[in-house]
């Protein structure tokens, strides 16, 4: 008998076809859509790299003109630099936004802050079909624009106690504290009491915190470690005038002027001595530059570097006593807001010793410097210094150790994108 194939079971022709049919719109769709989304990602890239660019342009102008806007954009010049960024990437202005300071996020209403945003479209390809409109795709980025908030960096990278406090009352004015040191203990509270202020802390490696009452910052371990922000800082002229070829010892009861210019041997101020230094830079050529006793001394406008020399032993940045020091640091060039710059290779001590008649009011710089504040009264009467790049920091006493720099930091920019 011959078989026969039942209906059901018969191999009809073109199904295949059909079901291409049926499933192309679908597989076109899937297929556009990969298309414009791959164009829009794109396009969101490089319209992120355009408004960060920017933002960084406008950050650029609000540090250079911050010391006659502090940080307000006055002329529109921030605005500017970020719509010709914009545009030289290829952005019209009347696609981008910039706001200073930023109108939202972390910066908002923060000055030396801008905030820019690009809204673009992006006309869809065959996914408008399935769509029914463009693609719109938007960046936004907030750049910085400020002086480094330069507080208190020890830049020794290993070892205990890189920083400690024993005082009574420490504060760091609206500045951080950061502590390169890895070792376990590398800050360390040990005082009876602590008090202990600062924006915030970073150290790298651990803490040890002592006493019977300490209130502190919160404090950030396990940082990264921070780079030397006067790295770049010049050396003074060696060619300046000489003022003394010899140890300047003064201690006499007239008053005496000081000329900016090179010490051979440094200078030692003491007894009753009165000394008003005039505006420059001073240059100690070993000897180190110290003040005790009873003196009392002014400068309006100083920086003090201690170096070395073949002929004279170099010596210490030493402020003790019971007398009077202020130091104003300069208010421009390329020193400015800087006090005390110590030969960076140089280990000599720095010390400073407050009764309430100390005044500092620029950064303290010494890369390879132990230094030592002392404090012997009521908080805020003296001010050791605004801030201070050193090796490492000791702080004790009986009173409050006041370190703060105000409004006149040094020219080391803080350009950058933040957010």
């Amino acid at each position: 008998m011959r078989s026969v194939r039942a209906a059901g079971g018969r191999r009809r022709k073109g199904t295949v076809l059909v079901k291409v049919l049926i499933c192309l719109p679908v597989l076109i769709g899937i297929l556009a859509l990969n298309l414009d989304g791959g164009r829009m990602m794109d396009e969101r890239r490089s319209a992120q790299a355009a408004a960060d660019a920017a933002a960084l342009a406008a950050g650029a102008d609000l540090y250079k003109n911050y010391w006659t806007n502090y940080g307000a954009d006055v002329s529109g010049s921030a605005v500017a630099a970020a719509q010709a960024s914009a545009a030289a990437n290829g952005f019209p202005a009347g696609a981008v936004t910039v706001n200073i300071p930023p109108q939202s996020g972390t910066f908002a209403g923060v000055a030396g802050h801008a905030e820019v945003v690009i809204d673009t479209s992006l006309t869809a390809s065959f996914g408008r079909i399935f769509t029914g409109s463009g693609l719109e795709v938007s960046a936004r980025s907030v750049g910085r624009g400020l002086p480094l908030p330069i507080g208190i960096i020890a830049l020794r990278s290993s070892g205990a106690n890189a920083f400690q406090n024993s005082a009574l009352v420490f504060a760091l004015v609206n500045k951080p504290l950061i502590v390169n040191s890895s070792d376990p203990a590398a800050f360390s509270l040990t005082g009876l009491v602590n008090v202990f202020l600062a924006s915030r802390v970073d150290v790298t490696g651990g803490t040890n915190l002592g006493g019977l009452l300490t209130l502190t910052t919160k404090i950030n371990t396990g940082v990264r470690p921070t780079l030397d922000p006067l790295a770049f800082l010049p050396l003074p002229d060696m060619t300046a005038p000489v003022r003394s070829s010899s140890p300047l010892a003064i201690n006499g009861l007239l008053p005496v002027v000081l000329q900016p210019g090179i010490y051979q041997g440094g200078i030692q101020v003491s007894g009753a001595a009165i000394v008003v230094m005039a505006p420059g830079v001073y240059i100690m050529q070993g000897g180190g530059f110290t003040v005790n006793g009873l003196a009392t001394v002014a400068g309006i406008g100083v920086m003090v570097y201690n170096g070395t020399s073949p002929t004279y032993a170099p010596g210490p940045i030493a402020v003790g006593g019971l007398g009077k020091l202020v130091m104003i640091a300069p208010l421009s060039g390329t020193y400015q807001g800087i006090n005390f710059f110590q030969q960076r290779n140089l280990t000599q001590p720095i010390s400073v010793t407050g009764l309430g008649l100390t005044t500092i009011t620029g950064v303290v710089y010494g890369a390879s410097a132990p230094v030592t504040l002392t404090g012997s009264a009521a908080v805020g009467l003296d001010i050791m210094g605004g801030a201070y790049v050193v090796d490492s920091m000791t702080v004790g006493g009986i009173g409050a150790v006041t370190v703060n720099l105000g409004l006149n930091p040094p020219r080391v920019p803080d350009v950058r994108v933040v957010e």
